[in-house]
């Protein structure tokens, strides 16, 4: 499988983040906390951000090191991997706090890099291919 264009990572972030502020929508802590069907939600959303991030090249990571991809890929690894030490209160709070100003941050890196095809980068399997040749 190929991987998908950067641009496509970003666009999922934003509409994860969006999803997620759909579901928690009139809620207030308490009500999250009590919500175990939203709570998964969210972290599933949460999950995909992460994975998301990952698949950003590094050369865009790099131009735009003020956006947290690293937290981004921590909280899915967290989520994935740390499954039982999953806290909502904390989950709530990056809510609140810290998904607000992300999603304009990368829409504001898509309109910025236009629509210019990016350098390719190359892979092992594609060294592998070309050396068999």
């Amino acid at each position: 499988m190929s991987p998908r264009h950067w641009r496509f990572c970003l666009t999922d972030i934003i509409e994860a983040i969006a999803k997620i502020q759909r579901y928690v929508a009139g809620m207030d802590c308490k009500a999250f906390l009590a919500d175990e069907k939203t709570q998964d939600a969210v972290v599933r959303k949460f999950i995909l951000i992460g994975e998301a991030a990952r698949h950003v090249p590094p050369y865009i990571v790099d131009k735009y090191a003020d956006v947290p991809w690293q937290p981004m890929r921590d909280m899915r690894n967290f989520a994935v991997h740390v499954y039982w030490g999953v806290k909502p209160e904390v989950i709530w709070d990056t809510i609140m706090h810290d998904l607000p100003p992300l999603a304009p941050q990368l829409q504001a890196i898509l309109e910025s890099e236009g629509e210019e095809p990016e350098p390719r980068e190359v892979s092992d399997n594609d060294a592998l291919t070309r050396g068999a040749h």
